[in-house]
């Protein structure tokens, strides 16, 4: 049978999903209810499981997730990788600090849209001006700027989440460092071609989602473990690690795609456009 007729087909996708679905749940099973218990059991044998079926469809499977000749391109690799570090220095930050905003400062949904506002703002102002520095210097050094930024904002609040001028200096350097590096990651993105492109869209919207994921349930066993400040400052150490790893990506971007980099065609916003 051919495989674009078999529902074999479908086992690399579902086996993923599957997975990232369980492990998920285990987590949040585990923050909850604890570890000893037979739901925390079942799911995590449920994760193990389909971990085990995704790994074995991905081997053998005539149509895997990701083609095997793409599986060492490190331009691709540090695409997907770039994705689920910025997702850190976003959304889970955001989540976090709107439970530090609760639990210390004890604001309300009012207070907490409000404190949101300047955090947005930077977001945008570290946005444009890496649009402004991608018509003079790479993706791949803003994109470590960025991460850098992030990663002192995210330490920051991890020291001193209690200290309101602090956490106010935070938010602004974070939302800054990430919008620098959303930016520099989608301009790296787009310097990709053919396949590569195609598959850093594809699976590369798949990892981003199941990261925020698994992240978001990450810290919310951190939380549950280490109620208060304790577990806050844990949460945003994490973070604050994950921004470092987005460093330590961007730093691995091969010399020979930097200086590519500065020569490609440019469009007027500072965004660079992909090269078929």
């Amino acid at each position: 049978m051919n495989a674009k007729k078999s529902p074999v087909r479908w086992l690399p996708p579902a086996s993923g999903i599957l997975f990232v679905l369980n492990l998920t749940l285990t987590l949040l099973s585990v923050a909850f209810y604890g570890l000893d218990t037979l739901l925390s059991h079942s799911l995590a044998g449920a994760s193990t499981l389909f971990f085990i079926l995704f790994v074995i469809s991905e081997r053998y499977h005539p149509e895997p997730l990701m083609p095997r000749h793409l599986r060492a391109s490190l331009p691709l690799q540090i695409s997907l990788w770039t994705r689920i570090f910025v997702t850190a220095v976003t959304y889970a930050a955001w989540f976090l600090l709107a439970v530090a905003l609760n639990q210390i400062y004890g604001s309300g949904v009012p207070g907490m849209i409000l404190s949101f506002i300047p955090l947005l703002l930077m977001l945008l102002a570290g946005k444009s001006l890496g649009e402004k520095l991608g018509r003079h210097i790479t993706p791949a050094r803003i994109l470590l700027w960025g991460f850098m930024i992030a990663a002192g904002g995210l330490g920051l609040m991890a020291r001193m989440p209690s200290f309101w001028l602090s956490l106010l200096a935070a938010m602004l350097l974070t939302g800054f460092g990430a919008g620098m590096a959303r930016q520099a990651a989608a301009a790296e993105r787009d310097l990709l071609t053919g396949d590569e492109y195609h598959y850093a869209i594809r699976p590369g919207g798949w990892i981003q989602v199941s990261s925020t994921l698994l992240v978001l349930a990450l810290l919310t066993l951190l939380l549950r473990n280490n109620p208060g400040q304790q577990g806050i400052e844990n949460g945003f150490s994490l973070l604050a690690a994950l921004a470092l790893a987005g460093v330590v990506t961007a730093l691995m971007i091969p010399e020979k795609v930097r200086r590519n980099n500065v020569t490609a065609h440019q469009s007027d916003n500072g965004r660079f456009r992909r090269q078929e």
